[in-house]
């Protein structure tokens, strides 16, 4: 695989074709809601409203049932919007980049949002898949390790610990399996599960160019995020520990209060959009990289 020719192209295609990148805004749209939720809620907070953040003496407010049933249902149906509009993006990214690597003329963002749509439900599908058998396995294991630790004073999970320095390689090439099958799915027009086993053979085939691949973009995203999100958090920590609330002289918390609102109004969607950023290179680089592998005779990923 040509690494620096893909990097190169997956570049080229989304900056000539930027109607991909609105793809890759839409991931934004549930972190705004949640950072005006976020923002909302620390700007209501006073001393009348919610005493015991003022007082630590002060009485904890009586909690219905009613709310932390309503409170999981919201919980739950906005993690579900926010794994759909996760997915039109996922999809639309890779769609725009199989449809568009080296042409020249361009498209609407409605003409490949109509493209994408026969797809979706297969991505989601993939992606849901592969990402809950991890999940799943790993929940396992900890649940194991729970009750061995319990019945023998903690050596069952002691014993199963070296498990655990595996979930980061094992996170990588989970990550690098899930975006070969949505790729397979686009690419080849494949249902779920014949996406799922097509990249196995796929990634079986070449198996150190995918990981080496996996390596280099996730040390790409990496990058993006340090640069957009870095000199928030220097910002955020700055102004947290340049407020002394144990002073004679400190100030107001609910001044703090205000700040920090304002700041995840802003730092909750610059992060996202970050994320966003990293993940469209990613899943346009990895398109490209099926390409070159499984179809060298027509890997003219960009033109020149």
């Amino acid at each position: 695989m040509n690494y620096g020719k893909v990097l190169k192209n997956a570049w080229k295609t989304l900056w000539y074709h930027k109607t991909i990148l609105w793809f890759s805004f839409l991931i934004i749209i549930p972190s705004i809601i949640m950072g005006l939720l976020m923002g909302g809620f620390f700007l209501s907070i006073n001393e009348e409203s919610y005493p015991f953040f003022f007082d630590s003496y002060a009485p904890a407010p009586e909690i219905t049932p009613l709310l932390p049933i309503l409170f999981f249902v919201l919980i739950f149906s906005f993690t579900i919007a926010s794994y759909a509009i996760m997915t039109l993006s996922f999809a639309g990214v890779l769609k725009g980049t199989f449809e568009l690597k080296g042409r020249e003329d361009k498209i609407s963002f409605g003409e490949l949002w109509h493209l994408t749509l026969p797809y979706l439900g297969r991505v989601f599908g993939v992606l849901f898949l592969v990402f809950f058998s991890f999940f799943t396995f790993f929940g396992i294991i900890m649940f194991l390790g729970f009750f061995m630790g319990i019945f023998t004073g903690g050596l069952g999970f002691l014993c199963l610990s070296p498990l655990f320095l595996l979930i980061l390689p094992l996170e990588i090439l989970v990550y690098i399996f899930a975006s070969l099958a949505a790729v397979a799915v686009i690419a080849e027009d494949l249902g779920v599960f014949d996406a799922i086993m097509h990249a196995k053979e796929v990634f079986k085939q070449n198996f150190w160019a995918w990981v080496l691949m996996g390596i280099i973009l996730l040390f790409v995203q990496m990058g993006i995020n340090m640069i957009i999100i870095f000199p928030m958090q220097i910002i955020q920590f700055a102004f947290i520990f340049s407020m002394d609330f144990t002073s004679a002289t400190s100030p107001d918390p609910s001044v703090f209060f205000k700040y920090f609102s304002v700041f995840m109004v802003l730092f909750i969607p610059l992060a996202s959009l970050a994320q966003g950023l990293g993940l469209s290179y990613a899943n346009a680089a990895w398109v490209l990289s099926y390409l070159d592998i499984t179809k060298p005779a027509k890997s003219e990923i960009a033109k020149e």
